[in-house]
């Protein structure tokens, strides 16, 4: 008979860098490169493809970011980019863009990406707490059903997340 494993065993290999603090953020003016290469060492375990220079200008010109102040970037647009690269993965930039103009209606960048941050660590932390299920050890579909129940999760976690983003909207309107 096969071992029961938990997935709370196999996640201690999952062990992405939380978000850092507003504060921790740098406090000085970046050029491109130094920016995309900080969003990258903070999200390294936590998106799939690097951040590039042609990414962060696409955000620009679709409003995503905010413009770069004679080419040089500020921690208002590393707090942008982040929230963008994660939030990228669930939503079309459409929404992304909708939410946080929604979001910086009634915050400013500091206090919105402290709220972010906040939530976005606590649930990574959370992860290691939540009642997952147990998966049979066996060389058929351990790995697969684990991912299946996590892309299962993802497509209930993201409608839930939709309905009431259109029910914000509907209430602003």
């Amino acid at each position: 008979m096969a071992e029961k494993i938990s997935i709370k065993d196999w996640l201690n290999f999952f062990h992405p860098q939380p978000l850092p603090a507003w504060e921790e953020l740098p406090d000085f003016e970046l050029y491109m490169d130094q920016l995309v290469s900080l969003g990258n060492r903070y999200l390294a375990d936590l998106t799939d493809a690097p951040i590039t220079s042609s990414m962060v200008n696409s955000y620009v010109k679709k409003g995503l970011l905010p413009r770069p102040i004679k080419k040089k970037y500020q921690s208002t647009h590393l707090a942008h980019l982040l929230v963008v690269s994660l939030l990228k993965y669930v939503y079309s930039l459409e929404t992304v863009k909708k939410s946080i103009d929604f979001v910086l209606e009634n915050q400013s960048v500091e206090e919105a990406y402290h709220t972010f941050q906040k939530l976005f660590n606590q649930t990574l932390v959370g992860i290691k707490d939540d009642q997952l299920p147990e998966v049979q050890d066996d060389a058929e579909h351990p790995r697969l059903e684990t991912a299946e129940t996590f892309a299962i999760r993802a497509v209930i976690y993201k409608t839930m997340s939709n309905q009431l983003l259109k029910k914000v909207e509907q209430q602003e309107h």
